[in-house]
């Protein structure tokens, strides 16, 4: 797994719990939209929402480019390969139960 750190969107990098689910809710709905796959929201054990979707193997540059951007919206952002499948990865920090 590769994993390179994003830069998180926000005032002065602190936003409220609410700011952080509407950012990965931005950041769903705009992977849906560049993808064409509906993509898997969880909770890791950490309490950071992580945002995945699959990715075709063969994308153009442009939705390439489009896609690393969606991605460096949130805190940290990678890709996964199976033997089936790619998927990208992207994770929006709980700062409001990081700060409790």
């Amino acid at each position: 797994m590769e994993t390179v750190n994003g830069q998180g969107s926000g005032m002065g990098g602190q936003q409220s719990w609410h700011g952080d689910r509407a950012r990965a809710r931005r950041i769903a709905d705009a992977l849906h939209k560049l993808t064409g796959h509906p993509p898997v929201v969880d909770r890791t054990r950490t309490g950071a929402t992580r945002v995945s979707v699959r990715v075709a193997e063969r994308a153009d540059r442009t939705q390439t480019l489009a896609v690393l951007r969606v991605l460096g919206q949130g805190d940290s952002f990678g890709h996964d390969r199976t033997a089936r499948w790619e998927k990208v990865w992207v994770e929006v920090a709980d700062r409001a139960a990081a700060q409790a």
